[in-house]
């Protein structure tokens, strides 16, 4: 990694991180700026530095910003409906890399993790990390007091029962096998995980899907099992890279995380149990990513 590179991962990580922090003090204004926004800002220049954002990929920004505040703003019920399809849209070219003018820079690059697991390429994925920051902005209400932390904390039963469930099925399916492993990339993986993986997909299925269901179905019979449901669904069909059972297995994952988030009231609950379920699987199964394996 070139100094400049390290430079624009910790600035990313830390645009993440200042989601968590109060609002900034404005030079000569009684206005407060959202520490993300600042955070967001310094990571973006130095990518336009490295040239791994155009200003394409700035406009991509600008939209999704744009769109989540006229999406708040907005008391047209129609109005919020063709918002919240752009703001899938824009967010979704985002998280799958679709979107143009972001050229991600390479981190790791065909390292084995162990002799079973299949090679992996990590990127700096800035275009995804972008996405979720924004969505979690705006939808997420990150804990800013201890009681919120709390709250969200309280899940940990559901934090222990996802993932032994998931993994637990993923076993007996034969999906993968035990593989205990501890690769010399693993704080790079582990870091990045929670930091970009997490974080964006959650804010996007849980903060933003989720929470509009929710909002939208309030009162409903049902409304609340729909919402999780509906979510957990698209988040399984959203991992349709890894076959039939990473789509099964995923949509249960997603099922917990769902209910975390629900529950708790917070988005750091269905995070910290999408993060124990990735964590666990990348040290105790063959991975990163579910595999099939053969006898």
């Amino acid at each position: 990694m070139t100094p400049l590179l390290i430079v624009l991962a910790a600035l990313l990580a830390l645009a993440v991180v200042s989601l968590w922090l109060p609002p900034l003090p404005a030079i000569a204004s009684p206005r407060r700026i959202p520490a993300w926004a600042v955070g967001l800002g310094a990571a973006l220049a130095v990518a336009v530095a490295a040239r791994a954002v155009t200003a394409t990929g700035l406009a991509v920004v600008l939209l999704l910003v744009a769109l989540c505040a006229a999406y708040q703003r907005s008391a047209s019920v129609w109005l919020r409906v063709l918002l919240f399809a752009a703001i899938f849209i824009v967010a979704l070219a985002m998280a799958l890399h679709k979107a143009p003018g972001f050229h991600n820079p390479l981190l790791v690059t065909d390292i084995r993790t162990s002799a079973l697991a299949a090679p992996v390429t990590q990127y700096l994925n800035i275009d995804k990390a972008t996405a979720g920051i924004i969505l979690l902005a705006f939808f997420g209400a990150p804990a800013r007091t201890r009681a919120e932390w709390c709250a969200a904390l309280r899940m940990w039963p559901v934090m222990v029962v996802t993932p032994v469930a998931v993994l637990g099925c993923a076993l007996l399916a034969g999906v993968v096998v035990w593989d205990l492993k501890l690769p010399a990339h693993t704080p790079l993986f582990l870091l990045s995980n929670l930091l970009v993986t997490c974080m964006a997909e959650e804010a996007f299925f849980r903060g933003f899907i989720q929470g509009r269901l929710l909002e939208g179905l309030r009162g409903k019979r049902h409304g609340v099992v729909l919402a999780i449901g509906v979510t957990s669904v698209l988040f399984g069909i959203a991992h349709l890279g890894g076959g039939v059972p990473m789509i099964v297995l995923a949509t249960m994952a997603g099922v917990g995380y769902g209910i975390a988030a629900w529950r708790s009231g917070r988005i750091e609950a269905a995070i910290l149990t999408h993060f124990t379920v990735n964590a666990l699987r990348f040290v105790l199964v063959t991975g990163p990513v579910l595999v099939r394996t053969t006898a």
